[in-house]
């Protein structure tokens, strides 16, 4: 298993008025890594982190959880950070971006052993917020996905647009670069038609018709087998309700949920859900359906935590779907 990011630093303020920080160490792409090595997978890391004592904190980060370091270039003096007001009740979440000049953003070509890296790996996971930092960090990134293909490596890809690092028009371009290479995609229908330009039938008049249409219509020109998402009813900032679905290149839906949950931490709850998804179809990738279950679960219990990654072992998830979410006292 190999995944590439650059790692962040997330500053948590319970409100911007108050003088509490709370740093922890995230980052997308590390936030799949770290939930799947606890999943029982082996795992390795692909980056670039500072050469000083935030470099040294992200690879105890990594290591600490399980996650292989030796792949990781050392170079510049920032990592990357972002800032969450964490939100409740009627009041949302909020999230600041500092990404520039960070030690990421400097990554060369050089840095990675592409034969040596992949000619052993099974899976490569990618996202779209990596995609946004700079055209040396897509060069790199595409560089990886070539190397998939020569190695028959399999390519799952998030979307994770995020509008405060770029535009839909400076994404477009890079997006339908990556789609050409991606074995699983975790998508909604925004990205799919309005980033990919893939146009919907007229006279479909539901959303998840549509939803359909659009991808059936991607994945009959690409190699995309499948296609994984959810569906958030937020009832307030920390009362959810959550669903998923996964549709499969014939065109067949699946669905999962929802389920209602209480939130202790909204962030990394669709990294969770992409390790969960990875993870079961790691196990059976002609099982859809089950690896749709397992997603589910996983976000649903990465909310219940604090801190952007799920830390939570295999059993635990299975516990949680065999219990369907009892939460009396295990003693």
């Amino acid at each position: 298993m190999r995944l590439w990011f650059g790692l962040l630093l997330r500053i948590t303020q319970p409100l911007l008025k108050l003088r509490t920080l709370l740093p922890i160490t995230a980052g997308a792409e590390a936030n799949v890594l770290v939930s799947l090595s606890h999943l029982g997978n082996d795992t390795d890391f692909l980056t670039r982190v500072p050469a000083n004592q935030l470099g040294d904190s992200a690879i105890m980060h990594l290591k600490r959880h399980g996650v292989g370091t030796s792949h990781i270039a050392r170079e510049s003096s920032n990592l990357g950070m972002y800032f969450v007001e964490t939100g409740f009740g009627g009041r949302p979440s909020k999230v600041l971006y500092n990404r520039a000049h960070s030690a990421i953003t400097r990554i060369i070509p050089e840095d990675l052993d592409y034969d040596d890296i992949f000619k052993d790996a099974d899976w490569f996971h990618l996202s779209g917020i990596t995609l946004a930092l700079n055209e040396k960090v897509r060069t790199v990134a595409f560089k990886c996905l070539e190397a998939c293909e020569k190695y028959g490596v399999k390519v799952s890809f998030d979307f994770n647009y995020r509008s405060k690092l770029w535009t839909i028009e400076e994404a477009k371009p890079h997006f339908k670069t990556v789609i050409e290479y991606v074995d699983v995609l975790f998508a909604n229908f925004f990205d799919i038609n309005q980033i990919l330009g893939i146009e919907v039938d007229k006279d479909l008049e539901t959303e998840e018709n549509k939803r359909v249409d659009v991808a059936k219509k991607l994945m009959a020109k690409t190699k995309v087998n499948y296609v994984f998402g959810t569906d958030r009813i937020v009832h307030t900032a920390t009362d959810n309700s959550l669903s998923s679905f996964c549709i499969r290149k014939d065109g067949i839906c699946f669905k999962e949920g929802p389920i209602r949950f209480s939130i202790y931490d909204r962030i990394g709850g669709g990294d969770a859900f992409s390790s969960g998804i990875i993870h079961g179809l790691l196990k059976d990738y002609e099982n859809p359906k089950y690896a749709l279950k397992f997603g589910l679960a996983t976000s649903v219990l990465k909310h219940t935590l604090y801190g952007d990654a799920s830390v939570l072992s295999e059993e635990e998830v299975l516990e949680f779907i065999k219990s369907n979410g009892n939460a009396a006292v295990q003693r």
